[in-house]
Order: C-alpha cells, then sequence, then structure tokens
C-alpha cells in the first residue's frame, strides 16, 4: 500500500502476530486497525523526541499480540506465557483456574447466525470483566471458540466457589439482545481446580475441564469444583451446584440432554 502522508510505497511487516506498514520515506506506520502514526522520532517544534507517541504504538502493538480481537479480553498465547510466569513464581499465593463454556452455543450459532454468536461471546466476556476485582488479581482469557477461563490469586477455595457462582449468575441474570433484535438468556457451565505445587499449566487446565465437562454432563449452568489440594494428595471431584436450582436455559427447543461433547 502507499503511505497516506507521503504516498510512498509502505513495507508490511508483521510483528508477534500484529500485521503494520512501515514507510522508510516518512517513518509513519499504519496499524491493522487502519489507525496511521506519524512516527517520526523527534517533534519539529521542540526538537524532542516523541517518546509518548512511541510508547502508545508500542502499546497497540502489544494489545494486539495478547487480547483477543472480538472479545477484548486475554488470548490463548498469552494465557500460556502468563501461567508459565505463575508457575516460576516461588513464592505465588493460591492461584483457582476457573473454566467456562458457553452453554448451546453451537445451536445459538445454529439459530441465530454467526453474527448472534459473536454477539453472545462479546457480551458474555464483558459480563465476566464486570467480575474483576479492582486489585487487578484476576484475568480472564478466551481459549478459543466459546470457552473462556479466569484466573484468581489470593482466594481461598470456599471464596474462589463462591466467586465462579457469582459470575454463572450474573451471565444468566439478564437476557442478551442480538443484532436482529431478538433476546434470549444464555448460561455458562463451570469447572473450578487449584493449584498445586507440581502441577504444570497443562495439567491444570486439564483438571478444570475435566471439572466443566462434568458440569455439563450434569445438567449444565452450575459450578463443578475440585476439593481443595492438600499438598500434592490426589484429588477428587465433587459436583457443587450452584445456590438456584440448576436448569438449562438454551435457546427454544434446546434439549438438555447433552452427554456428547460434541453437542455443548
Amino acid at each position: 500500500m502507499n503511505c497516506p502522508k507521503c504516498s510512498a510505497v509502505m513495507e508490511l511487516r508483521r510483528i508477534d502476530e500484529v500485521e503494520i506498514d512501515i514507510c522508510s520515506n516518512c517513518s509513519g506506520i499504519f496499524l491493522d486497525d487502519g489507525e496511521f502514526e506519524s512516527f517520526t522520532g523527534v517533534d519539529p517544534g521542540t526538537g524532542l523526541i516523541r517518546l509518548s507517541r512511541f510508547v502508545k504504538v508500542l502499546t497497540r502493538l502489544n494489545e494486539r499480540a495478547i487480547l483477543d480481537e472480538l472479545t477484548e479480553v486475554y488470548n490463548r498465547k498469552y494465557f500460556n506465557e502468563f501461567m508459565e510466569t505463575v508457575l516460576q513464581n516461588k513464592k505465588r499465593e493460591p492461584v483457582s483456574l476457573i473454566a467456562i463454556d458457553i452453554d448451546f452455543f453451537k445451536q445459538v450459532n445454529t439459530q441465530y447466525g454467526h453474527d448472534g454468536g459473536d454477539a453472545v461471546l462479546r457480551e458474555v466476556a464483558q459480563r465476566l470483566k464486570r467480575t474483576l476485582r479492582t486489585s487487578r488479581d484476576d484475568y480472564i482469557f478466551r481459549l478459543g471458540g466459546e470457552e473462556f477461563c479466569i484466573l484468581l490469586f489470593n482466594l481461598n477455595p470456599d471464596d474462589s466457589f463462591h466467586a465462579a457462582d457469582d459470575i454463572r449468575k450474573l451471565v444468566e441474570i439478564h437476557p442478551i439482545t442480538l443484532p436482529d433484535g431478538a433476546a434470549i438468556h444464555v448460561t455458562i457451565s463451570i469447572g473450578l481446580a487449584f493449584l498445586s505445587p507440581s502441577d504444570t499449566s497443562e495439567s491444570l487446565y486439564k483438571r478444570a475441564d475435566e471439572l466443566l465437562y462434568e458440569a455439563k454432563n450434569t445438567g449444565k449452568n452450575r459450578v463443578v469444583m475440585e476439593k481443595a489440594p492438600v499438598g500434592d494428595a490426589p484429588r477428587e471431584s465433587g459436583a457443587a451446584s450452584a445456590g438456584a436450582p440448576v436448569r438449562d436455559a438454551g435457546p427454544p427447543g434446546a434439549n438438555s440432554a447433552a452427554p456428547e461433547r460434541q453437542g455443548w
């Protein structure tokens, strides 16, 4: 493409999965969201280096590398990187992993199309973000499709369970309005696991995902929590149903029986 400032041919580069066009003639940068930054490095009026603009560009590039474009929560790539940091912290406080899956999401896509499905994903992500503590001790990630997870820090198992159940309630309480004007109630199923000293990122997520699978197959719209770890003792997962009666709340006509994971 040609530079919108000087019309010179710009060079396309890819930095950490973010595409940018760079003009070697005027040092302009054209980001993948369609916004142009004139980045000459020196302000002609003051002669000072434009550090603020430099920081702004780097910040935006970093955000595009770690955020999910649709929902604007952290992406799976950053989840993997962040978990490595957590595991390397020898003095880490208690860590809980909440695995989340939207119930009947495939039926939402079938009945309301991908635009409807995208609207549900965005709204669920926003409701999850509203559960974050102001201390920034919670982190939300979209792992792909209709799957999200939340990392909680410095909470005991009981408080983690109550936090997970509050999230469940917040998602189901109000209908979501779709682009075609339809309003539907959506629910989520949750698996809750706790980090132990011997865990890897994969082993922690696997347990949370298995508990999520149990929540899906025992009624949906509920939280299933593993017993709090004691050292590296074997764990048992116990179905801890949420306070409200367990029920299905998928699109009209949805079948509550969903033993096969493929039909979630």
